[in-house]
């Protein structure tokens, strides 16, 4: 059985996505972090403070490039999302639980798409129920140039 958000639910996810990106202390701190990272070259295994956020500094998965990145519970991110939707008097309340899970996977998918298109940063699923946040810092060979 599948059911489909309402146009308007649709759109009022993508609204609070763009909401988020824009506003949110966790895409700005992990921005600022990378370009700590940039600054200093700083090598995989170290820990980047940036607001309130601990981010590591690591390899992406084919070992060309080096990323910070932090994995925090998908259902943060959703009451990120539900905060944002509270800021903007978009009613999700009155959703029911089918149409709430399916507003929260738009509001995801659309942030995924915001935050690559603008920021590079990539939004990978896990591990288990978290969500990956991830921008590339420099490419490993580029590092002797200084």
């Amino acid at each position: 059985m599948i059911f489909v958000l309402a146009r308007e639910g649709s759109a009022s996810a993508e609204r609070v996505a763009l909401h988020s990106y824009r506003h949110s202390d966790l895409f700005r701190a992990l921005g600022f972090a990378a370009l700590k990272v940039r600054a200093g070259m700083l090598e995989p295994g170290s820990v980047i403070k940036s607001s309130c956020y601990e981010f590591v500094v690591d390899e992406d998965e084919l070992g060309d490039w080096v990323v910070v990145h932090i994995i925090l519970p998908r259902r943060e991110i959703e009451a990120l999302g539900e905060a944002a939707s509270i800021e903007l008097g978009v009613d999700t309340r009155s959703l029911s639980d089918i149409e709430m899970s399916e507003w929260k996977d738009i509001f995801i998918d659309k942030l995924k798409v915001l935050l690559e298109k603008w920021q590079e940063i990539k939004c990978l699923t896990g591990p288990g129920e978290n969500l990956t946040f991830e921008k590339a810092v420099y490419r490993k060979e580029s590092k002797h140039w200084r």
